[in-house]
């Protein structure tokens, strides 16, 4: 795998007159962030090929129903972003750099009030609280953006399943398959690979990536690293279809977006069910074997359905992810939900948003919970679907600044009845410096 990569970015670097564009030409920092344009001075560095910013992500939550006890949890993520066009800098057509550092601290509520939640209430959590490079890699257009290479260390969120992070339930947010699969690590974690993305026209995208996998990328210890210590135990594959869809046609053409992709991951995991305590004091040496491989699927798309006087509007969106459910605990995510921008003419930069979500765990480890009740070594809760749903409403306070008050409840927490429902109040803040 690794002598592929390294092919992958040599091909990249021999191909660097034959490129397209690898920034826009404009940005709007004065409408987009709290410090503008710094008097021009931010527009001119773009121009010569540098762009950075600096945003802050903080999401408070609290439960007023579910787990042992009402509490209160805030957690927060600094990222640092920058971009170098090298076209611009050098002369380098088609090529560019691209930097992400994340620092994330806080606290779960999940944890803290012990909800029992298949997945974070608070997606800003994740990953730890440290500092990590989420992102450093290459990029290389060819031939009028005809194919796009991208080389180096980033999360699989770039270019497979990149869903928006419109909502505080870590169900709705992000790469979902980097949640729930084995190898697969998405924001803020990173593992090296790349990309090949080609684009035969403008309405149909294809994508193949290939990644090492490695367990040390979410050791804390890895931190500013760009190369995690330890060696690999097997190769990521993913590939996806994209259908970039214009409803109407015209000026008033209504935008969405449909993919659909898989992943194979070459590593050796322990099956599920033996994470069940007391299965594998059950189970013989024939059927605790390693399973040899993880593999599955994903469909997600997003479609514009109406336009309003504001230039918002609302739109649709529908996520499935299926994992492997022998080696994953949670082997199926189901999401379906609306967006609705600008939902006041007075409030043109505002937002409402509804989500419902089910998580499945896997019939393997609920059947080795079973074997464990009826050996008589429970009790032990026998768990099958977690639902989500979450409302919430984003002000636009400034220009950068927005705060969206959120709900979610939780039916079911890790899939059991044995875990009383839970209603978390949350409080999420944006501000783009």
């Amino acid at each position: 795998m690794q002598q592929k990569i390294i092919g992958f970015m040599a091909m990249a670097g021999c191909a660097m007159v034959a490129g397209g564009h690898a920034f826009a030409a404009d940005q709007d920092y004065a409408d987009t962030t709290l410090t503008g344009d710094w008097d021009g001075a931010r527009q001119r560095l773009y121009d010569q090929g540098i762009d950075f910013g600096v945003d802050y992500l903080g999401e408070f939550a609290h439960n007023s129903s579910g787990g042992i006890r009402q509490t209160d949890a805030y957690a927060d993520q600094i990222h640092l972003h920058a971009a170098f066009d090298f076209q611009k800098l050098w002369g380098w057509t088609g090529g560019s750099l691209h930097i992400d550092v994340n620092d994330r601290n806080g606290s779960q509520i999940d944890a803290k009030a012990r909800l029992g939640t298949l997945l974070e209430s608070q997606e800003i959590y994740g990953g730890g609280n440290i500092t990590r490079i989420t992102r450093f890699y290459l990029e290389q257009s060819l031939w009028n953006d005809l194919v796009d290479l991208k080389f180096g260390r980033m999360d699989i969120g770039v270019d497979f399943f990149p869903f928006a992070c419109d909502f505080q339930n870590l169900n709705f947010c992000g790469a979902l398959p980097g949640w729930i699969s084995k190898g697969l690590d998405a924001w803020p974690l990173a593992q090296t690979g790349g990309v090949i993305a080609i684009h035969p026209s403008p309405a149909w995208t294809v994508k193949f990536g290939g990644f090492q996998v490695n367990p040390n990328n979410a050791a804390k210890s890895q931190g500013l690293k760009l190369s995690p210590s330890g060696p690999n135990i097997g190769t990521l594959m993913l590939a996806e279809l994209d259908w970039h869809t214009n409803l109407g046609g015209g000026q008033n053409a209504l935008p969405g977006t449909w993919r659909v992709g898989g992943w194979r991951n070459t590593a050796r995991y322990q099956d599920v069910s033996l994470s069940v305590d007391g299965a594998q004091a059950l189970m013989s040496s024939d059927t605790a074997a390693l399973q040899s491989s993880v593999s599955d699927s994903y469909f997600m798309g997003q479609q514009q359905l109406t336009r309003n006087a504001t230039g918002g509007g609302l739109s649709v969106f529908g996520n499935v992810v299926q994992a492997d459910p022998y080696t994953d605990l949670v082997d199926q995510m189901i999401s379906v939900g609306l967006l609705y921008d600008g939902p006041f003419a007075s409030r043109p930069d505002d937002r409402l948003g509804f989500a419902v979500g089910r998580d499945r765990v896997s019939r393997r480890a609920a059947n080795a919970e079973r074997l464990v009740n009826d050996a008589g070594l429970g009790p032990v809760p026998v768990q099958g679907y977690e639902y989500i749903t979450e409302l919430n409403y984003q002000f636009q306070l400034w220009h950068g600044l927005a705060l969206m008050p959120n709900v979610q409840y939780i039916r079911h927490p890790g899939g059991t009845s044995a875990n009383h429902d839970a209603t978390v109040w949350g409080l999420r803040a944006v501000a783009k410096f």
